[in-house]
């Protein structure tokens, strides 16, 4: 036997703003966020085979099946790579016979809805709304932002956003570890994963964990309210706060109390520390307004007017002209 690359590729305008849905199973998977509208999908295949001709009739059976329209693109594995490979087995007398590794571009405000099964993926610069599903496998998110929504089992996220976020996430066993500048909201459910924060809370967003055995550890920047319910769960802080209620009813508040934050376990543990890879001064970028012609125009009048006071000199008029202060 020997190894057989073959690829396929998918490329489909679906808008800024369009859908791409994408399913597979034991497969690597990359996707990055890039402008404009195009999408690019590229599909690679290692075959085991015992020839060319072997690899090419393999290849043709496995194929990604893709569905195009206006805006949107669906690209799928055929039933997964178990399925496939007892249907190769039953036509070559071959069992799984191929892995595959999947690269994708997409518009960076498209509207993405991945299903994984035994997957590592990485997405990056994506800030649409995303769906991940995943099954045993790892997924982390970066360089990114907007709308995430999260469905997981028996595998760990990661989400590192660099712009405002939005995530709601469903898990079993596996943690998830979110870093935002700026969390617009949150709603997350686990069972025994541990929910890892770091972010600034948003005065007028939601945010609601829920474990059973899991922790909740938070990376403040800011003030935040915690309302915390859990008849064995542990509350601690390394910012200065105050601690209302008792038993299986508290209150912690961080500064001036701010956003609130409800965490509900049977038996996981809250910890309220200062952040690590944020700066307790981070802020989420805002547009800068830059100066009109007219605004421009008025500056250097107020400049050569003071010159000719005799306010400034000539080496200060000519500084001041040419953007210093």
């Amino acid at each position: 036997m020997g190894s057989y690359v073959r690829t396929q590729s998918i490329d489909h305008n679906v808008g800024e703003r369009g859908r791409v849905s994408l399913k597979v199973v034991s497969a690597d998977v990359r996707l990055r966020g890039i402008p404009g509208a195009e999408a690019h999908i590229r599909a690679t295949f290692e075959i085991s085979a015992s020839s060319d001709a072997d690899a090419d009739r393999i290849f043709e059976a496995v194929q990604l099946r893709v569905n195009r329209a206006s805006g949107e693109l669906s690209v799928q594995e055929h039933e997964g790579n178990h399925s496939v490979g007892s249907v190769i087995g039953r036509l070559f007398g071959a069992g799984d016979r191929y892995e595959l590794t999947l690269e994708a571009d997409l518009p960076f405000n498209a509207a993405l809805d991945l299903t994984a099964v035994s997957s590592d993926v990485d997405a990056t610069e994506l800030r649409g709304e995303q769906r991940y599903q995943t099954v045993s496998g790892d997924l982390s998110v970066s360089r990114g932002g907007g709308s995430v929504r999260l469905e997981s089992v028996s595998g760990d996220a990661t989400v590192r956003a660099e712009e405002p976020l939005s995530i709601q996430s469903q898990g079993v066993s596996g943690d998830l570890n979110i870093t935002t500048p700026m969390l617009r909201s949150l709603r997350a459910t686990t069972v025994s994963g541990d929910v890892e924060l770091e972010a600034q809370l948003a005065e007028d967003g939601d945010f609601r964990v829920e474990t059973v055995s899991g922790d909740l550890s938070v990376g403040l920047v800011g003030d935040a309210t915690f309302e915390i319910r859990g008849l064995s769960t542990d509350v601690s802080s390394e910012l200065d706060h105050r601690l209302e209620g008792q038993v299986d009813r508290r209150r912690l508040i961080v500064g001036t109390g701010g956003p609130r934050l409800s965490f509900n376990s049977m038996s996981g543990d809250v910890r309220v520390r200062r952040p690590r890879r944020l700066s307790a001064e981070t802020k989420p970028t805002q547009p800068v307004a830059k100066p009109t012609a007219a605004e421009m125009q008025q500056s250097e009048l107020d400049i050569l007017r003071a010159l000719e006071r005799g306010e400034i000199d000539v080496d200060e008029a000519t500084r001041r002209l040419a953007g210093g202060r």
